[in-house]
This record gives structure tokens, C-alpha cells and sequence, in this order.
């Protein structure tokens, strides 16, 4: 029974989310990691990426420009060797 009201707490945390989360201040937990995201594979397949997904709303970052994945790759120690740096330009903010 325990484990039926857990899930059902966790359905409802995840549809309603949180006034933290509408606005954008998410509490992203890593869930797993993929492959180097950059269009030239500038870590020759050694450099992998962290999976974010909110604990609190479900929602996922997989490396979009200004969130906790792109933000990896912005010290990605392979930058360097990189011809195309448009991938680490952060969005312009929103005034």
C-alpha cells in the first residue's frame, strides 16, 4: 500500500510541478549521459554528456543551449580542438 501512495504522490508531483520549476529553477539530478553532443565529435568518442531530469516535474535537459547540460560542455577540456565554436554561444536573455 505504501508503494501504490508513493507512486501516486510521484504522478502528482510530476503533472503539477512546482512554482520553482514553472520558472525555470528546476532540480535537475543527473540520469545517465550520452554521447559528445558537438557536431564535429570533437572528443573522438572519449567525452559523454549528462542527462538532467528534474526531480520534482520530470522534465529532461539533454544539453539545450543555457541549461545544466550545455553548461558541461562549456568546460569541456577538448573545446579547443573544436573549428565551429557557435555550439557554446549561450542564447541572449530575455529582457
Amino acid at each position: 500500500m505504501t508503494l501504490d501512495l508513493q507512486a501516486l504522490i510521484k504522478i502528482a508531483t510530476t503533472e503539477l510541478g512546482s512554482d520553482a520549476c514553472r520558472n525555470g529553477a528546476h532540480d535537475w539530478q543527473t540520469n545517465g549521459g550520452r554521447g559528445c553532443p558537438h557536431p564535429e565529435d570533437i572528443g573522438y568518442g572519449r567525452c559523454t554528456q549528462a542527462v538532467y531530469e528534474c526531480r520534482v516535474c520530470g522534465d529532461t535537459d539533454y544539453g539545450e543551449k543555457g541549461g545544466s547540460g550545455h553548461a558541461d560542455c562549456m568546460r569541456c577540456r577538448f573545446k579547443y580542438l573544436a573549428d565551429d565554436d557557435s555550439f557554446w554561444q549561450t542564447p541572449p536573455t530575455k529582457e
